[in-house]
């Protein structure tokens, strides 16, 4: 669900997979979705999501829209009793969070975050160095990001996202605290 910015790396990425076919595409601009499913040789597009849902049946739903939009579409995946993976931010605020995860439990729906971070190439390098114990037990760390990607003129929306810098970039920064 979703034809904007991230799906042109997305649906790449599933098509990676020799097992995973796109079956379906959807935007609230149904125009949008069209160019992309022409795009990337996807099957079919709608501009209604229960739609998709209904008619395609998909074995998983890819959401990629705006964090505004996730609950709704992770109780409509849970509604279709369809396991759902959703871009991070899960939500904008813990409680519709914490909703999110009670709707998709008590359906017994899988939920999962997107999150590709540690899994680019430099990071499992890191991931790989720090696990092999040749600089020894990692206890102290000082991390620095910076990027020229042009996040704002990609995402636009991203200007109003009350907690930018943590809720779009600091993520990153954590993942890498983790390992």
């Amino acid at each position: 669900l979703g034809a904007g910015f991230w799906s042109q790396f997305q649906i790449p990425a599933w098509l990676e997979l020799s097992d995973v076919e796109c079956a379906a595409l959807w935007d609230i601009n149904g125009a949008k979705a069209k160019a992309l499913a022409d795009r990337f040789g996807v099957p079919k597009y709608f501009d209604d999501p229960e739609e998709l849902l209904r008619s395609v049946r998909p074995d998983i739903l890819d959401v990629i829209t705006s964090p505004e939009t996730h609950r709704d579409m992770v109780a409509l995946a849970a509604k279709h009793h369809v396991p759902v993976i959703c871009q991070k931010p899960l939500a904008n605020d813990l409680e519709t969070a914490r909703e999110m995860v009670r709707i998709c439990h008590e359906s017994n729906v899988p939920l999962a975050v997107h999150e590709n971070w540690p899994w680019q190439r430099p990071l499992r390098e890191l991931k790989k160095v720090l696990d092999s114990g040749v600089i020894g037990k990692a206890f102290r760390a000082h991390l620095d990001f910076s990027s020229s990607f042009p996040v704002f003129e990609n995402q636009p929306f991203l200007r109003e996202l009350d907690k930018f810098i943590l809720a779009d970039m600091g993520v990153h920064i954590l993942d890498v605290v983790r390992f």
